[in-house]
């Protein structure tokens, strides 16, 4: 499965090469880009992590907060 970049967020597939895959370099990536939007409009400081019950959920939740 490819990549796919949405209005409604990031899918794909854990692991393979970045911007093919999901990588956890593509993780800090959006994480880090969503971040600085978020200080740069100046929302509040609140932020909800929503996951699944994925094996790889947990290895994501924990890229996202870091």
């Amino acid at each position: 499965m490819a990549l796919i970049k949405s209005i409604s967020g990031i899918r794909g597939t854990i692991g393979g090469s970045t911007g093919d895959n999901l990588t956890p370099l593509d993780i800090v990536k959006f994480s880090a880009a969503y971040g600085t939007w978020l200080l740069q409009a100046g929302a509040g400081k609140t932020v909800v992590i929503g996951r699944d019950g994925r094996i790889s959920g947990s290895m994501v939740q924990e890229l996202v907060v870091n």
